[in-house]
């Protein structure tokens, strides 16, 4: 038997007793800083947890606020509210909700907001109003919404467009370099920025310097309305089985001047460079205030709401949407050329201007006719006007306030709502 290595056998004892002594320091200092992180715990501000603070007979409401929500950021105003504005009760007198004079002041702005939304609400609802889990549940429920129906939308762009699907499903696709969409957009290689109130939103695509036929491309925002009313087979027909829709739910009737614009906002957005609707309203690549857009279409409409032109759009619009059966071209029985119609409503179609001689427009007619029609009103005071009047906010910002009357569920029918100006086929428009 070969004799021990006693000096081997001692440097591994010496090193055992070093590691032990290292094991031992690092168990001190764990203990060390587990009582200070318990200290440092025990100290830290407490953070509410969402509802934390709300009662559950406020709670118990939530999925109807969130129901309401979703029906209020498609028919009326595509942006949640100020929420300092959410403090201040329904007003007593409100301005008239479809006529211009809502937009005098932006007290009376201001006021005709409160006054629809509150007009959308069931009234046991009312109290909950200014509290900030109200604000909360609303203001997502129309975030989360508008992102899904606009997702749903994209998936039917090529069908509403009448284009190659692969330009919308497609997240990498440069848009802004398709012919047929910078055609629609008015936009070009060198000017990527879409127009004010570009040709999509005219009929046949005949841009009209004066606005008056503005929204008459009816049929394509009628379109745009029946995939977010009746879902994706809304194209086809209205579905008389299955989950409820949109329009179901919403207990939509006819149309409202925030729907339609609601409709062109979405239009613009899905044939623009922009990947994701921010909830920022500032469009990523583009820089489009889509705020600001949603706010002038909306005055726009509610400026024309009451002239006959607007009221053949509507009834227009009302039938294509909400009647039974396939809708396109060819299941329209009044076969009336629109262009000819809108040139007979011409006259009187804008209120304060003159019906018979017609003054040449101002060079950059748009920018001026936006500044003059809607450059007083910001929409919900959050949204920013640039240089363009879709990119950067005006110095005096005014809460725009959508029109039409809404109904709660206890307003009875009394109060329905009706919406506004519609259109032709982009697919018509471009083979006239």
């Amino acid at each position: 038997m070969p004799p021990l290595n006693t000096s081997g056998l001692a440097d591994v004892e010496q090193a055992l007793q070093e590691l032990q002594l290292e094991l031992q320091e690092l168990k001190d200092v764990n203990k060390e800083l587990t009582e200070e992180n318990r200290v440092l715990k025990a100290n830290q501000p407490k953070r509410k947890k969402k509802g934390q603070n709300v009662s559950k007979e406020n709670m118990a409401f939530d999925e109807e606020i969130r129901l309401c929500g979703r029906k209020y950021g498609a028919c009326y105003e595509m942006f949640a509210p100020d929420r300092q504005l959410l403090q201040r009760p329904n007003p007593t007198f409100p301005p008239p909700l479809n006529e211009l004079s809502r937009y005098e002041t932006l007290a009376s702005a201001e006021s005709a907001l409160l006054a629809e939304l509150f007009s959308l609400l069931p009234s046991h609802i009312h109290p909950l109003v200014g509290d900030n889990h109200f604000a909360d549940i609303f203001e997502d429920a129309m975030n989360s919404s508008r992102a899904s129906e606009i997702k749903k939308l994209r998936s039917k762009a090529g069908l509403i467009f009448g284009l190659p699907e692969q330009y919308f499903t497609d997240t990498t696709y440069n848009r802004a370099s398709v012919s047929e969409i910078q055609c629609l957009l008015g936009t070009s290689t060198s000017q990527r920025m879409p127009k004010p109130f570009p040709p999509i939103l005219f009929p046949n695509l005949v841009e009209d310097s004066s606005l008056r036929t503005l929204f008459g491309n009816w049929e394509l925002f009628g379109k745009i309305i029946r995939v977010l009313l009746w879902g994706e087979n809304g194209l086809t027909a209205l579905r008389a089985g299955g989950p409820p829709r949109n329009g179901n739910k919403w207990e939509a009737t006819s149309l409202t001047p925030g729907l339609l614009a609601w409709a062109g906002v979405v239009v613009i957005f899905l044939l623009s460079a922009d990947k994701e609707f921010r909830y920022s309203s500032k469009g990523e690549t583009m820089k489009i205030q889509y705020n600001y857009m949603f706010s002038s279409y909306k005055k726009i409409l509610i400026k024309n709401w009451n002239t006959e032109y607007t009221h053949k759009i509507v009834k227009k619009l009302n039938n294509f949407i909400f009647s039974k059966g396939p809708r396109t071209t060819d299941s329209m029985s009044d076969e009336e050329d629109f262009t000819v119609a809108m040139d007979r409503a011409l006259a009187g179609v804008t209120e304060g201007e003159d019906s018979t001689a017609q003054p040449e427009p101002p060079q950059s007619v748009t920018e001026d006719v936006m500044d003059e029609t809607v450059g007083d009103v910001e929409a919900n005071g959050d949204g920013q006007r640039a240089n363009s009047p879709l990119t950067e906010p005006d110095e005096d910002e005014v809460h725009v306030v959508p029109t039409a009357t809404v109904r709660g569920r206890q307003g009875g029918r009394a109060a329905r709502r009706t919406v506004s100006n519609t259109t032709r086929t982009t697919r018509n428009a471009r083979t006239t």
